[in-house]
């Protein structure tokens, strides 16, 4: 490598992580070194997020299934309006709710659908509760463990069971990328 250019190298058409590539440190004096593709993507090493926020209309008390993005109604199938296709490895943080009425206690279990289907065809991977979700402010379930990990390609729905109507219902899940 001491006697071609780096233009003259063979090109790499893919990344992995712990490839390392030159860069130039500006702070201070210019000394060239490396860094790893994960610290250079990573933007410096801090956690990166993206959300999933969807509306509807949730007028029953049986398990449904919240589209992603608004639209007018819930669902008793996982089908093309309410399943996110996963697009990078992410862990399932929390989700975040507020609703029209107060519908009691309500449980949201998230889903690795692998088919538009029935929702008893599906096992989720948990439930969380939330005793009393009242309609004066919003409710936050936090999942953040390993259970509730995805990969890209996974198919990604959640349902609401609430004890009473919520009618209009909205909510944001975060996901970390992992």
């Amino acid at each position: 490598m001491a006697n071609k250019k780096i233009t003259e190298l063979t090109a790499l058409t893919t990344a992995a992580s712990d490839d390392v590539l030159a860069i130039v440190d500006v702070s201070g004096t210019a000394e060239t070194k490396k860094i790893t593709v994960a610290n250079l993507t990573g933007g410096g090493g801090g956690d990166e997020f993206f959300t999933v926020n969807g509306a509807c209309y949730i007028g029953q008390t049986s398990a449904r299934a919240v589209p992603l993005g608004s639209t007018t109604g819930e669902s008793s199938v996982f089908g093309y309006t309410n399943v996110f296709v996963i697009p990078k490895n992410c862990q399932l943080v929390s989700f975040t709710s507020a609703s029209q009425s107060t519908g009691g206690s309500v449980d949201i279990k998230p889903y690795k659908p692998t088919s538009d289907s029935n929702l008893s065809t599906f096992t989720p991977l948990g439930t969380v509760n939330v005793a009393n979700h009242t309609n004066s402010g919003t409710h936050t379930f936090t999942f953040n463990t390993s259970t509730f990990n995805y990969v890209v390609g996974d198919r990604f729905g959640i349902t609401v069971t609430p004890a009473a109507n919520l009618n209009g219902f909205r909510y944001t899940c975060l996901f970390k990328m992992t």
